[in-house]
């Protein structure tokens, strides 16, 4: 049942209150994303917001980039990685091709039933970039427990496929 216009309704993904439901979190992702981008001091957090975003929205990324932002999300957590790094090289092969075809193969990650009491909503009330910073850690945190039923196999894939110094800034 539709909620009626002008009236609160739960995400279907995240399950955050807001006025249209999955298109607001995505407005308000986005009003994330420009911050981010056009100021440098807030996109030291873009990593972890794009993953937790993605992992809250499964359903609207694409079914592997669970395994993707999963992986992603154990290396910022776990391994004290940098979430303002842009570009992270990975053990083996190296063309684009090559790691085109492996990601075709990550399996798809059943995504939990609660996906965490954070939301973009949290990070989007952040008036400065350091309280931005805290925010973000804190969503992806909590979106990395509330994945915990993979966390193994995302553990595995990350020593398999990432250089763990590479994840900290230089």
């Amino acid at each position: 049942m539709q909620a009626p216009p002008n009236l609160a309704a739960p995400c279907g993904c995240c399950g955050a209150v807001l006025r249209d439901g999955f298109e607001s979190c995505r407005s308000m992702f986005n009003a994330v994303l420009e911050r981010e981008y056009s100021d440098p001091a807030f996109g030291e957090s873009h990593l972890l917001t794009v993953d937790a975003f993605c992992l809250q929205h499964s359903e609207q990324c694409g079914p592997r980039s669970n395994a993707f932002h999963l992986m992603r999300l154990c290396c910022l957590v776990e391994h004290g990685g940098d979430p303002g790094v842009r570009q992270v090289r990975r053990k083996g092969r190296a063309s684009s091709k090559a790691r085109e075809e492996d990601y075709r193969h990550f399996p798809f990650l059943e995504p939990p039933v609660s996906r965490g009491p954070l939301t973009v909503v949290s990070v989007l009330q952040a008036q400065t970039a350091p309280e931005h910073a805290a925010r973000a850690r804190a969503w992806g945190q909590c979106v990395w427990e509330a994945w915990s039923e993979h966390h193994a196999w995302a553990r595995e894939q990350v020593t398999q496929w990432f250089h763990k110094d590479e994840f900290r800034a230089a």
